[in-house]
This record gives structure tokens, sequence and C-alpha cells, in this order.
């Protein structure tokens, strides 16, 4: 009974420190015809992975819709 509740206890640590690591992300954003220079810096400060990610391609298709159709931003 001990090793089940010892094993159950590492696995709910485990499990615990994997889901919301918030931390500075970064979006970076470059035009992908001509020189593939990067336009347009973006901190996501205090923010989960899966936030930023959102947030950044959120952000690809703003410029996409507007003066870069060629946008790529990515998550740094």
């Amino acid at each position: 009974m001990k090793r089940l509740l010892f094993s159950a206890s590492i696995a709910a640590v485990f499990a615990l420190g994997m889901t919301s690591c918030k931390k500075d992300y970064h979006c970076d954003c470059k035009d992908t015809t001509g020189t593939g220079s990067i336009f347009e810096t973006t901190t996501y400060p205090n923010t989960g992975l899966v936030d930023a990610q959102k947030a950044c391609k959120d952000r690809q298709s703003l410029w996409q819709n507007t003066t870069h159709p060629a946008a790529q931003c990515t998550i740094i």
C-alpha cells in the first residue's frame, strides 16, 4: 500500500509540474518574401506556452490580412 501511495504521489507531482509553466515568451513575425527579415517582435510576459502560441497565431492572422500577406510568426 505504501508503494501505491508513493507512486501516486510522484505521478501527481509530475502532472502538476507539467501543467502551466508561466514565463515570458516572444513572438517574432517575419516576412517570408524577399529577405525574410523580422518586422515585429511581441513579448507575452508571465504567460503559459499554449496561450502564447494562440496569441502569436492571432498576430500572424492579423498581419496576413493586412499589410504583410506572407507573414510568418513563431514563438521563441
